[in-house]
This record gives structure tokens, sequence and C-alpha cells, in this order.
């Protein structure tokens, strides 16, 4: 979320260490062979894991490179509509900031850096 709204480049090694956390997400998916992070129900890892991965398919982020991601995903999206009508919303309005970025400019932030 950080390079949508501030002053932050997407680099190679932003890029890279995102693929390695997805490394280790389908890593951990494999070993813990269930169907959801933490059981074969949904649970609160879950909900900070989906949070993460809609905010990259809002940005029309590869996932397909991670089979087990995608498939926890999409198990996710078709076994829990009434919680995906709720990220879904968030995720149109994230794909709408990434295409027009807020102006800031006028922020003082005190830890990121502002676009101007």
């Amino acid at each position: 979320m950080a390079p949508i709204f501030f002053d932050y480049q997407r680099t190679p090694m932003s890029l890279k260490k995102t693929k390695m956390a997805l490394d280790v997400f389908s890593t951990y998916l494999e070993r813990a062979g269930t169907k959801y992070v933490a059981a074969d129900n949904v649970t609160i890892a879950d909900y900070q894991m989906i949070t993460a991965t809609m905010c990259l398919e809002a940005i029309n982020f590869d996932l397909t490179p991670w089979p087990l991601v995608c498939k926890w995903y999409s198990t996710f999206k078709q076994e829990n509509p009434d919680l995906w009508a709720i990220v879904v919303e968030g995720m149109k309005e994230i794909a709408d900031f990434e295409k027009n970025p807020p102006d800031l400019s006028h922020m003082v932030h005190p830890i990121h850096p502002i676009r101007k």
C-alpha cells in the first residue's frame, strides 16, 4: 500500500522481497496441508493473508507462479462469499487508488515520505 500513497518506489528489490514472501507462504501451505492457513476452516490467520493477497490482486500482480497460494485464495473466495463481498469492495478502492493516487502533498507524515 505504501507505494500507492507515499513516495516509495517499486524496485527490483521490493519485487524480489514480495516473491520471497510468496515463496515462504506457498511452502507453509504445502507443509501445513490444510485447506486454509491454520486449519481446514477459516481462522483469523486467513484474514491477514487475504488482506495482503487482495492488495496484490488489486494491482494486477500475477500469482500464478504460486499455485498453492492461488488455490487457497480461490477456495476462500468460493467458500466464503459473504466475507469475500467485504474484501472485494476494499480491493476495488485499492485498484482505483493505484490508478489515481490521492494528492497527499499537503500532508506532513512522521514516518512516510510524501510524494511532491
